[in-house]
């Protein structure tokens, strides 16, 4: 054998001990019996070892939200007042509900405090040596009658009677108003055109007041108004308030010392009243034949 192919031999020898040596345990491992619980750990331990080597993927899932009901989000203001409004209101008995904006009845009689004021002259007082601007601003109560026709067209026929409260009483310390009026009127708010006379009663030419010192006032006669009206009418209860602004002049005959003319001042008018549409009476009858039918 030569020389080269000894060393070759060798070589080999070294590796296949070295190779016996590492592989002795699994062998003997492989050699001895296997128990009942190794066979089971054995049979499972892939799905153990499995997380080991190669971790699972967490697996999305789509999970859908409940349903929200239409009113989430809004102010709570706003669900109380759609609450309210969807309760029901009991009308067996002739009530009206105060929730509702129905279109005016054809028929109503309006009962106001109506109080209109107009500027009139300014003298100077040659005792004190001061100026007084004298007013006209009488106090009325009103009494009216409003029809309702074409739905939304209105006509009205009032008159007031009561009394001057500002610092021309003296001269003129009463007074009677006729108006009438037409124009727009829905169901919350109102427009219309009118016209009226204020007689005064009875008109005293150079009446003073009480004082010492106390200028005459002046008199206006032959009043003749004309004014647009912005009323706001609401439903409360069993009668409906109104509110009411007239804009407009007054065409009078003033007389005050040497002072005498014919012509138009600002004319400005507030009213507050309700108007009585029968619903009283209505709901009083609803409630004898409901006790009558013993509801």
């Amino acid at each position: 054998m030569s020389r080269r192919h000894r060393a070759t031999t060798w070589t080999s020898a070294v590796i296949v001990a070295l190779a016996c040596l590492l592989g002795a345990p699994a062998s003997a491992a492989a050699d001895e019996p296997s128990s009942p619980a190794s066979e089971a750990g054995t049979s499972e331990r892939p799905l153990a070892l499995a997380p080991m080597l190669a971790p699972a993927l967490p697996q999305p899932t789509l999970t859908a939200l409940p349903a929200l009901p239409a009113s989430f989000g809004l102010p709570v203001p706003v669900l109380a007042a759609r609450e309210k409004k969807e309760r029901s209101f009991d009308t067996s008995m002739g009530e009206v509900d105060p929730r509702t904006h129905d279109r005016p009845r054809t028929h109503r009689f309006r009962l106001a405090i109506q109080s209109h004021w107009v500027r009139l002259t300014r003298v100077q007082n040659p005792d004190t040596g001061e100026s007084e601007r004298f007013h006209y601003a009488p106090m009325h109560i009103d009494l009216g009658y409003q029809a309702q026709f074409l739905k939304y067209v209105m006509v009205r026929v009032a008159v007031g009677l009561g009394g001057n409260v500002a610092n021309t009483r003296n001269a003129m310390p009463a007074s009677v108003f006729p108006q009438a009026y037409a124009g727009y009127q829905g169901k919350l708010f109102g427009a219309a055109f009118g016209y009226g006379f204020d007689w005064t009663i009875p008109p005293t030419d150079g009446a003073t007041a009480s004082s010492s010192f106390a200028l005459p006032q002046p008199v206006i006669r032959r009043n003749h108004v004309v004014m647009g009206e912005l009323s706001v009418t609401s439903r409360v209860d069993r009668v409906a308030l109104t509110f009411a602004l007239a804009l407009g002049g007054m065409k009078s005959q003033l007389t005050h010392f040497n002072e005498a003319n014919n012509r138009f001042r600002f004319y400005l008018g507030l009213h507050a009243g309700a108007f009585f549409d029968g619903t009283i009476r209505r709901e009083k009858k609803a409630r004898k034949q409901a006790a009558a039918e013993g509801r």
